[in-house]
């Protein structure tokens, strides 16, 4: 068939755009299916953001930044420290008082259970205990104000000295005073005994906040 023919009816094959497919050209955007439609995310929380942004730091190589972030204390500096200070002054106390305790039990029992040079060694050595733990406070109490305070407090409380110091008590008083002037004869054992009573209030105390419930 010539395609310059005039007689070629050619409108059936072309035929006609249907109806549907029409509506589908001209239908508005707000009328179309749920899939073309954007989806819009929702705004997250502030919880929601506080944990993304952690998992985006860690993510990122910022653990570091993150841990230095959560040991930062929340709070008015001058407030905590103010409570900081109360708090180690209750302890110190808290230390003294328990230290005293203990000895004053153990100089009962010495006396009842032992001699009275046995109770009078005890308490030379928990006096010596009393001035260790004091002088022990006055050091951690220079640490406040920095190096300084550091080397004036290690120059002026030698408390390692003490028991150093009832050595040499006891010698001199068992050579020079009890020949000499027939005093009571002090022993050596409860003398460190009661000087060591520090050290065990020290240790029930460390349990004693080991074992309290965090606040």
């Amino acid at each position: 068939m010539n395609l310059d023919s005039l007689e070629a009816d050619l409108s059936k094959d072309l035929g006609l755009i249907s109806k549907m497919e029409l509506d589908q050209l001209v239908r508005p955007p707000s009328k179309r299916s749920g899939s073309d439609l954007p989806k819009w995310r929702l705004a997250p929380t502030r919880r929601g953001q506080e944990k993304w942004d952690r998992a985006s730091k860690a993510a990122t190589g910022g653990t570091e930044v993150m841990f230095r972030e959560l040991r930062c204390p929340q709070g008015d500096p001058k407030v905590l420290a103010a409570q900081s200070k109360e708090e180690y002054s209750k302890l110190k106390r808290k230390l003294q008082i328990l230290t005293l305790s203990i000895g004053g039990i153990g100089l009962i029992s010495a006396y009842v259970s032992y001699t009275l040079e046995t109770a009078a060694s005890f308490g030379v050595g928990l006096l010596g205990s009393l001035i260790y733990v004091r002088m022990l406070g006055k050091s951690v109490d220079s640490m406040a104000d920095g190096a300084k305070g550091l080397i004036k407090g290690s120059i002026g409380q030698p408390r390692l000295l003490v028991p150093v110091a009832l050595v040499m008590i006891f010698n001199r008083w068992n050579e020079i005073l009890v020949p000499d002037f027939g005093y009571m004869h002090l022993e050596l054992i409860p003398m460190l005994v009661g000087f060591f009573t520090s050290k065990i209030a020290t240790f029930i105390q460390a349990i004693e906040v080991a074992i309290s419930p965090t606040r």
